[in-house]
């Protein structure tokens, strides 16, 4: 990681990955591809979408805080929903960052969008190796 983006990171805070992750999955559930993609692996409730947005915000806090909190493999878990496309990378990094923009002042909101689309590459790259009969989308 760059001596900028580590720098930029030691401004952020747990407060600012709960307010991001918060508007941004409102903004995911409303959306028409993807609200029914994470209805059906997350649910409609507060209820079922607890568990997700806490692990979500772990995930953050060990990207810029380095908590080390998340456990996970978000590669193998998206490679696991065939309803999901490599074009849905696209909605969701669109989403993410106008939530960024929207909730975020400006120095934070572009290092999690530089964060997001760095991920956002790596996952769209291993949902498209792992669907069947297509070769990943490299252009993109």
């Amino acid at each position: 990681m760059t001596t900028g983006l580590r720098e930029a990171k030691a401004g952020i805070t747990r407060d600012d990955i709960h307010r991001l992750v918060d508007a941004f999955y409102a903004r995911i559930r409303a959306d028409d591809r993807l609200g029914p993609i994470f209805a059906t692996h997350v649910g409609t409730t507060g209820e079922d979408w607890a568990p997700h947005m806490a692990k979500i915000e772990a995930f953050w806090a060990n990207v810029m805080l380095n908590e080390r909190a998340y456990h996970g493999n978000p590669m193998l878990v998206h490679s696991a929903m065939p309803e999901i496309v490599g074009e849905d990378f696209a909605i969701w990094l669109d989403l993410f960052t106008l939530t960024a923009t929207d909730t975020l002042p400006p120095e934070k909101a572009v290092v999690f969008d530089t964060l997001a689309r760095r991920i956002g590459r790596s996952l769209k790259m291993g949902v498209e190796r792992t669907a069947p009969h297509q070769p990943p989308n490299l252009s993109a």
